[in-house]
């Protein structure tokens, strides 16, 4: 039979820390998949910002 500890248990700090891991790694793998889409994005997006500040 199980206690009720065993089943409530939550993550340990290893599995954070494996899952915060992870979350880096792919938002690494879409910015660098995306990279050439973003900066051109961030140029549209600059060079709207400074027109309407003229």
């Amino acid at each position: 039979m199980l206690d009720e500890k065993d089943k409530k248990r939550g993550l340990t700090i290893w599995e954070k820390i494996a899952v915060v891991i992870i979350v880096i790694l792919i938002i690494i793998i879409i910015l660098l998949i995306f990279n050439q889409n973003i900066k051109e994005y961030y140029e549209i997006l600059k060079n709207w910002y400074e027109g309407n500040n003229l």
